[in-house]
């Protein structure tokens, strides 16, 4: 396994993370399709993209608590 699957998770959940400081909202389909237009293989199984929702989804509600909206 070269780890693409699990370094797609970190990638997409970071730019995540500064999509919803930046713009409020987050599109996961949308990241998770330009990271596989520029390397194949990117989030590779179901778990892989549930586990990137549950970990912006937390962090949407830390967010949301931090500001107090």
């Amino acid at each position: 396994s070269a780890g693409i699957g699990r370094t797609g998770c970190f990638i997409a959940t970071t730019i995540g993370c500064r999509q919803l400081q930046v713009e409020g909202v987050v599109d996961i389909l949308s990241i998770t399709c330009q990271l596989r237009a520029d390397r194949g293989g990117m989030i590779q199984t179901g778990e892989q993209y549930e586990f990137v929702h549950h970990a912006l989804s937390m962090y949407e509600t830390r967010l949301s608590t931090e500001t107090g909206q």
